[in-house]
C-alpha cells in the first residue's frame, strides 16, 4: 500500500497489519508462528503499527483498531504539524528578511546547489501548470531533464517549455526534448532565449541568468514570489511562446535554425502567392503528391496546422 509506505510503514510491518486485519484478535505467539520468515523483530514491527494508531496490545493479545478512526486521527496530527510549520516559516522568513534587508517577493539563491535544489522541487511543488524557458548548457549543447518531470506529467501537471536553438543542433539534446514531448510536454524553440525562467502555477518563479553550469560564488539565481514582477515575467513568457516555433516528434536537426534552402524559399513564395499544389507541382516538374509531402514536412517543422499558419511561421522566421 503506497499510502501507508509514504507514512513510513515498512513492508514487513505492512504484512503484519494485513495479517491482523484477517485475524482481528490474535496472540503474539500465533502471529510469530505465521510469520517466522520475517527477519525483523516483532517488537519493532508492532511499534510501527502502534505509532500509527492501528493496533493495540493488551497483554499477549493484539487488537486492530478501526482503521478509519486511526487514520483520521493521524491526519489531524499531520494537519496540526503542517499548520505549525507554515506559521514557523512565516515567522522565520520575517526574521530572515529583517536581517538581510530583502524585499518580500524576492529570495536570492547565492549558490548553484541551492538553485538546483529549488529547480528539482518544482516537480513536486507544481499542481497545475509549469511554464519554463531554458538556455541550457550552451557550451555542450545539452538538455538536462530535471528529476521528477515525467512523474509530474503523469500526475496531470501541464508543461510549456521554450528551448534555445541549441536543441536543434544536437541529436542527443533533441532526443531528450522529444522524449518529454512524447510524455505530454508542449515544447517550442526560440533562437535567443534570454534567461532561464521556471514559473510554477503563477505562484512563484525561479530565475537564473546563465545557461552554462556555474558552481562558484558568482552564480546568481532568485525566487520571485507573487508580485507585479512575477506577473511581468509571465507576460514575457507568453510573448516569446507566441513567437517560438513548436517542436514535434518529427522535428529534425536544424529544421528551424539552418534556414530554408533556395528550393524551400521558392515553394514558400508560390504558396504565399496563392498557387495551388497542382500549379506548384508543374513549376517544379514533380508530382502533386511530392509537393504535398514537402508542404507537410514544412508544416511539421514549423508547427503549422494549415498553409496559412505555415506562411505566418515562415514569415516570423524570416524565411519570406
Amino acid at each position: 500500500m503506497e499510502a501507508l509506505q509514504a507514512l513510513g510503514l515498512s513492508t514487513a510491518a505492512e504484512a503484519v497489519l494485513l495479517d491482523l486485519l484477517q485475524h482481528p484478535e490474535t496472540t503474539l505467539s500465533e502471529l510469530a508462528a505465521r510469520h517466522d520468515h520475517i527477519a525483523a523483530t516483532f517488537d519493532d514491527l508492532l511499534a510501527e503499527l502502534s505509532d500509527l494508531g492501528l493496533i493495540e496490545r493488551i497483554g499477549e493479545t493484539l487488537v486492530v483498531r478501526p482503521p478509519r478512526i486511526a487514520m483520521e486521527a493521524l491526519a489531524e496530527r499531520h494537519t496540526k504539524r503542517a499548520a505549525l510549520a507554515r506559521d514557523s516559516a512565516e515567522m522565520l522568513n520575517e526574521l530572515w528578511k529583517a536581517a538581510a534587508g530583502r524585499q518580500d517577493y524576492l529570495e536570492v539563491l547565492p549558490t548553484y546547489a541551492v538553485s538546483q535544489a529549488v529547480l528539482n522541487s518544482v516537480q513536486t511543488e507544481a499542481q497545475e501548470h509549469v511554464r519554463a524557458m531554458t538556455m541550457g548548457n550552451l557550451a555542450a549543447r545539452e538538455v538536462q531533464i530535471v528529476d521528477g518531470l515525467f512523474e509530474a506529467l503523469k500526475r496531470g501537471v501541464k508543461y510549456d517549455v521554450i528551448y534555445g536553438a541549441h536543441v536543434l543542433q544536437s541529436a542527443a539534446a533533441l532526443h531528450k526534448v522529444q522524449a518529454c514531448i512524447d510524455a505530454g510536454e508542449q515544447a517550442r524553440v526560440f533562437p535567443h532565449v534570454p534567461l532561464n525562467i521556471t514559473i510554477v502555477d503563477d505562484r512563484w518563479a525561479l530565475v537564473g541568468a546563465r545557461g552554462e553550469v556555474q558552481r562558484g560564488p558568482e552564480f546568481a539565481a532568485i525566487v520571485v514570489h507573487d508580485s507585479p514582477l512575477l506577473a511581468g515575467m509571465a507576460r514575457i513568457f507568453e510573448a516569446l511562446w507566441r513567437m517560438a516555433v513548436p517542436i514535434t516528434g518529427g522535428t529534425e536537426l536544424n529544421d528551424v535554425t539552418a534556414g530554408p534552402s533556395l528550393e524551400t524559399k521558392r515553394l514558400l513564395t508560390y504558396l504565399s502567392a496563392g498557387l495551388t499544389d497542382e500549379s506548384i507541382a508543374r513549376e517544379f516538374g514533380v508530382s502533386e503528391r511530392t509537393i504535398a509531402r514537402r508542404i507537410g514536412k514544412l508544416q511539421e517543422a514549423l508547427g503549422a496546422q494549415t498553409k496559412f499558419q505555415l506562411g505566418v511561421q515562415a514569415s516570423r522566421q524570416g524565411w519570406l
